[in-house]
């Protein structure tokens, strides 16, 4: 693909500055990682059209009685999220392709919550930067954004569950050239893997160390794709995606101009973007602070950057034999009865992979509600039972587990939420 060249910094009394070629270069960057991500997990973004979505949606409000025109509006929020990403690799960082882009995305998220994966997260946040400031302090919010996400990232790895788990299968895999280590020193070395990310996140939070840390970010994120691809531990491509536009990310800003200079006539806001910079700013000091309370339950995991750490909370599905028949195919090839109680597991996991090319979300307001969709579109009512566990605790892996019985009492655990479809 050709790109068209970048058009002069000049500005004009009817629009005020044009944006900066760095502005242009990281939007058309970021515009075509986003578009690459939508492709390699188009399932969860196509409307379902009338047909039988298998993976039901969870929306963040309730629809009842209204789901032609919740495909509807997807169906245009999709179309306009398209259209708009095509426009800003023409224009680059032209406001209104990414306040389309930035809008058509809110929709799409709040009519399913599975659609807020980390990157999705990521992209709404800059999309509202690109298009309300100006590149000169949005590019300041940019890399604030991208440091908390490796350092809440890190701090998330410092848990029992992580060393014990991802961990531990991370240091056995990159060790296995050599024959792998023993458990007790894997363990040990799985440590390293948060340090290493914190370290990163320091590097970049101080000018005169950023280009190393940068260095060392895309090293991270190329090892990273070495070990989660299909050749080794075989995470879905949007894992993988992900992680290579990470990597640009990192050379773009701290590598290639940690330090861009830009003349005084490229560092004006347009004078609509002059209005909503303190609301932008507002949005983005909340998206920076708010993971500070994902472990007490009020901001969500991936929103906070627990990435690769199985502390979350959760909800184990099980649906009784009796309804089994009840059950579409697309379900009921993930059920499975391991201890012959006569009520099966079902591997919301393994469900989401294959069916929506994604990681579950993984919260335990998310998969009780989608357990309550289940009940519901299958008349399940006794049938069905989950049991609710809580974050667990950081230095024992302990968790507060709760059993519910029946769709009534999902639906009523639920409801406790302040966010979501059901706690409406």
């Amino acid at each position: 693909m050709t790109l068209p060249p970048d058009k002069p910094d000049t500005a004009s009394p009817s629009t005020g500055p044009l944006p900066s070629m760095a502005a242009n270069r990281f939007a058309r960057v970021w515009a075509i990682g986003l578009a690459v991500l939508i492709l390699v997990t188009l399932p969860i973004w196509i409307p379902p059209w009338g047909r039988d979505p298998g993976f039901p949606p969870v929306p963040w409000i309730a629809m009842p009685g209204a789901e032609w025109l919740a495909g509807a509006v997807e169906t245009v929020a999709l179309a306009v999220l398209l259209i708009g990403l095509a426009a800003a690799v023409y224009r680059g960082a032209d406001r209104w392709c990414w306040w389309s882009v930035a809008a058509a995305l809110a929709v799409l998220i709040v009519l399913d919550q599975h659609r807020l994966q980390p990157w999705a997260y990521q992209s709404l946040l800059y999309a509202v930067l690109f298009a309300g400031m100006s590149w000169r302090e949005g590019r300041r919010w940019v890399i604030a954004i991208a440091i908390s996400i490796y350092f809440y990232s890190a701090s998330g790895k410092f848990d029992y569950q992580f060393v014990h788990t991802v961990g531990h299968q991370m240091v056995q895999t990159l060790a296995s050239p050599i024959g792998g280590v023993g458990d007790a020193t894997a363990t040990r070395l799985a440590f390293a893997l948060p340090t290493g990310e914190l370290v990163i996140a320091m590097a970049l939070a101080f000018p005169r160390t950023r280009r190393i840390g940068g260095v060392c970010a895309i090293a991270m994120h190329v090892t990273l794709i070495g070990l989660l691809g299909p050749w080794s531990l075989s995470h879905s491509l949007g894992v993988l995606a992900w992680n290579g536009l990470l990597a640009i990310q990192a050379a773009l800003l701290f590598v290639v101009s940690p330090r861009p200079m830009e003349r005084p006539d490229q560092q004006v806001p347009l004078p609509t973007r002059h209005l909503l910079r303190w609301p932008i700013r507002l949005a983005v000091v909340a998206a920076l602070l708010l993971p500070l309370t994902e472990r007490s339950g009020y901001w969500d995991h991936w929103t906070s950057w627990a990435l690769y750490s199985p502390h979350n909370s959760r909800v184990e599905i099980q649906i009784h034999q009796s309804a089994i028949d009840r059950m579409p195919s697309d379900v009921a090839a993930f059920l499975d009865d391991p201890d012959g109680d006569r009520w099966s597991d079902l591997d919301i996991g393994q469900w989401s992979l294959e069916r929506r090319w994604v990681p579950v979300y993984p919260q335990a307001r998310y998969q009780l509600e989608l357990a309550v969709q289940l009940a519901e579109r299958h008349d399940l009512d006794q049938a069905i039972r989950g049991k609710l566990k809580r974050a667990s605790d950081r230095w024992t892996g302990e968790r507060q587990e709760t059993f519910l019985i029946g769709a009534a009492e999902l639906k009523r655990e639920a409801e406790r939420y302040w966010l979501g479809a059901v706690s409406r």
